[in-house]
């Protein structure tokens, strides 16, 4: 019974999500890039560091939307389950508008929690969940960094290996704003997409997916739908100790 519980809570959060959008009036297509880097530091059988580096931007017209750098600290917790501490400095630039030239950046510091669950299903198919919770602290005019609310995300997906080393993936993912600022868009986001990710080698790889994110704004009858092509270069440093 207990590994069908995150499924039950998946489909309870999209049946909401669904609602929500019942809502909505206007919808602003774009069009974006998101090239990543992703380093996994393997420390040992239970413990392992993972760095992410990725530069998001506009197609047409090209022009920088986002940049992340995130760090997480992650430890085995047993029967498939994991947890993490994290941080992301995160950029924006804005406004969200590619026509627009005279914009800015503004940056927000995000510490993280992580917890994670994978399903073995079959020798060649497993169900992953993460949940996450950012607490974001937004730039200020002066500089300082004020704290801002706390967006929880969870998201769901399923993995199959047809080979040992080619793995296709699907997944989908809602994100919850939480704070007592949040007035209209407390369902910010939904984001679901695909991908094909290619290691021909053990610890060094390649993936390409495409990845649609809806978002609801803060007037909360305004949306962004972007269609989003990511490309990521998979490397993994592994310092376990081999056993004899």
């Amino acid at each position: 019974m207990w590994k069908i519980r995150p499924i039950v809570f998946t489909t309870f959060l999209f049946g909401l999500f669904s609602i929500a959008l019942n809502a909505q009036k206007k919808v602003e297509t774009q069009h974006l890039l998101w090239t990543r880097y992703s380093l996994k530091v393997k420390l040992d059988d239970n413990y392992q560091i993972r760095q992410e580096i990725e530069e998001r931007t506009y197609w047409f017209p090209w022009r920088q939307h986002q940049f992340l750098s995130r760090t997480f600290g992650e430890r085995k917790l047993g029967k498939g389950w994991n947890g993490g501490l994290g941080f992301t400095y995160f950029l924006q630039s804005l406004p969200h508008d590619p026509e627009i030239k005279a914009f800015h950046n503004r940056t927000e510091l995000r510490p993280q929690l992580e917890l994670a669950y994978t399903q073995n299903v079959s020798e060649k198919i497993s169900l992953h969940h993460r949940y996450w919770s950012d607490f974001r602290f937004f730039e200020q005019p002066n500089g300082s960094f004020k704290y801002g609310n706390n967006r929880s995300r969870y998201k769901f997906e399923i993995r199959y290996y047809p080979f040992q080393n080619l793995t296709l993936k699907a997944f989908d993912e809602i994100l919850i704003n939480i704070g007592g600022e949040i007035v209209q868009n407390v369902f910010d986001q939904n984001r679901y997409g695909a991908s094909v990710q290619y290691m021909p080698i053990k610890n060094f790889g390649f993936e390409l997916g495409y990845i649609n994110w809806f978002q609801q704004q803060k007037s909360g009858v305004d949306f962004y739908n972007r269609h989003i092509l990511r490309f990521t270069i998979h490397h993994t440093i592994d310092f376990k100790k081999s056993k004899i």
